[in-house]
């Protein structure tokens, strides 16, 4: 067996190790091909309509193939992380759920979310039902992806939107800021409501995924969690002012973390990030993204090094050479784990090598582990 493949009983040791901060060095791994999702499960998306999509457009068996093709990618790619099957994450299932119109752009390569017809009336709010269409085609996934895996990965959980990525959905993208300062009181409700929704969901979700290894799989970044994890995104809360968020956004993120065994939170190095708000919450570990056109791995250092000194800390995202060598040499290990988007599997060998070239660099010549 070559050096980049990992049993998986020693990925799933050293995943639980780095949930334990305890890792003795930074784990390494690698999403193969494109994360634009129309694009990465073509056989389930091609027959998605150009525009307006209904649960029924989405034929669940149309996507297996692609999970399969997937999953070999990942095994043959190799490395520490584990690749897990989801339902497609293509579609804004919390979105849709709540009444928000979805619309397919092929071009894009993605899906996006139209406001939904209570938005005039946002108290309005509905309360969540697993008869909802788009709850029950969610659900339908879940089965025919554990008789996919018949055991040899897990199957996780989708792409779940943030209380920050709700508000945009439902009163636009720019608006929903305007909102938050100029009607605090409606919006503080709305999230309220939000909040028992989101958790539902979850719960419904969780409660029919099946543990793998005593665990729980995610749906693009491969990162297997003991117990029963769920994750969510904070996108649009980088249009926020620290203010806003910690007043409206942040109890409802503290929810959702007080609500499930374990939580991830996905979040993106932009000019606000709220992972040091996140810190003193219950959130079990943070995923920040290196973006092909954002700041490099370098400059965030500071943020870094503030969540490994608290939670376990997932850099993911469209590494360059430089970002690599930094995150190798230049933080502590413990905690760490790295996540690269290759186009290839020979690419996935050949960063390996690197990483592993680098941390050995780093043994050989010392480095700063300190916290």
């Amino acid at each position: 067996m070559s050096t980049h493949q990992v049993p998986l009983d020693r990925r799933l040791d050293r995943m639980a190790a780095w949930h334990q901060r305890r890792n003795d060095r930074p784990l390494v791994g690698f999403t193969l091909g494109t994360y634009y999702p129309l694009l990465r499960y073509p056989g389930g998306s091609r027959n998605l309509p150009e525009g307006p999509v209904d649960p029924s457009d989405v034929v669940v068996a149309d996507f297996l193939a692609d999970a399969e093709r997937l999953f070999g990618l990942h095994q043959r790619a190799g490395g520490d992380l584990i690749w897990s099957a989801a339902p497609f994450a293509g579609i804004p299932w919390v979105e849709a759920a709540l009444g928000c119109g979805v619309v397919a752009e092929p071009a894009a390569g993605s899906t996006v979310s139209t406001p939904p017809p209570w938005r005039d009336h946002p108290l309005a709010v509905p309360r969540f039902s697993e008869e909802n269409p788009w709850v029950a085609k969610l659900l339908e996934f879940i089965p025919a992806l554990t008789d996919l895996s018949g055991g040899r990965f897990p199957v996780g959980v989708t792409l779940l939107r943030g209380f920050s990525d709700l508000l945009s959905a439902i009163y636009g993208a720019e608006a929903f800021v305007l909102r938050m300062v100029d009607e605090p009181a409606e919006v503080r409700a709305v999230i309220g409501r939000l909040v028992d929704f989101w958790i539902a969901l979850g719960r419904c979700m969780l409660g029919r995924l099946p543990l793998f290894h005593g665990g729980t799989g995610c749906y693009l970044w491969s990162v297997w969690c003991p117990g029963k994890a769920i994750w969510f995104q904070e996108d649009a809360a980088a249009l926020l002012s620290p203010s806003l968020y910690e007043q409206l956004i942040l109890p409802a993120d503290t929810a959702i973390a007080r609500a499930f065994e374990r939580t991830v939170v996905h979040l993106h190095p932009t000019r606000f990030n709220a992972a040091r708000h996140l810190l003193d919450t219950e959130v079990t570990a943070i995923e920040v993204n290196i973006d092909h056109d954002g700041p490099r791995a370098s400059s965030m250092a500071d943020l870094y090094r503030s969540i490994l000194r608290r939670k376990p800390l997932l850099v993911w995202g469209d590494l360059l050479p430089e970002d690599l060598e930094f995150l190798m040499t230049d933080l502590p290990h413990e905690g760490l784990a790295v996540g690269a988007v290759v186009t290839s599997v020979e690419k996935a060998h050949a960063m390996w090598e690197e990483a592993m070239r680098l941390l050995g660099r780093r043994t050989r010549g010392g480095g700063d582990r300190d916290l």
